[in-house]
């Protein structure tokens, strides 16, 4: 997916984002997280994919999304329980993580907006967005 940068990963911690472990605290295989992001970080998200989208309608930014044991389905199983907590959720992700487009995509999550540059590397980022009441203008 994304990055987090340390700076603002404490501030995201004390906003309780959801966190699942697979299969347990003990023997963790993959974690994600449900985050609630600052609004200057999703309002500048949604503004440098040029979406048209209200980013006040999307209070969860899917991420973390972690799995030690690629190609297993727990990725997925992750994000698909995250993705069911609430109706309206968005996530970023690198272009070139295409396991992830592929699992988002297959869980309901539509492109929005464009490809556009990350601030925190030379690499671009997709914004998928997850509603149950919205309309996707998509580009590559």
């Amino acid at each position: 997916m994304g990055e987090v940068s340390e700076i603002s990963f404490d501030g995201l911690m004390e906003k309780n984002p959801i966190l699942p472990f697979h299969p347990n605290t003990k023997n963790i295989e993959a974690i994600g997280a449900l985050k609630v992001p600052n609004n200057s970080y999703k309002t500048k998200v949604f503004a440098n994919s040029k979406s048209d989208l209200n980013n006040d309608e999307f209070e969860y930014e899917l991420g973390w999304i972690v799995s030690l044991k690629q190609k297993k389905g727990i990725g997925k199983l992750i994000t698909k329980v995250l993705s069911e907590y609430n109706s309206n959720i968005y996530a970023t992700v690198r272009t070139e993580n295409i396991g992830m487009n592929k699992i988002l995509t297959s869980l309901g999550f539509q492109k929005t907006g464009f490809e556009y540059k990350s601030e925190r590397g030379n690499y671009k980022n997709i914004l998928y967005t997850k509603s149950n009441y919205e309309t996707h203008s998509t580009s590559n």
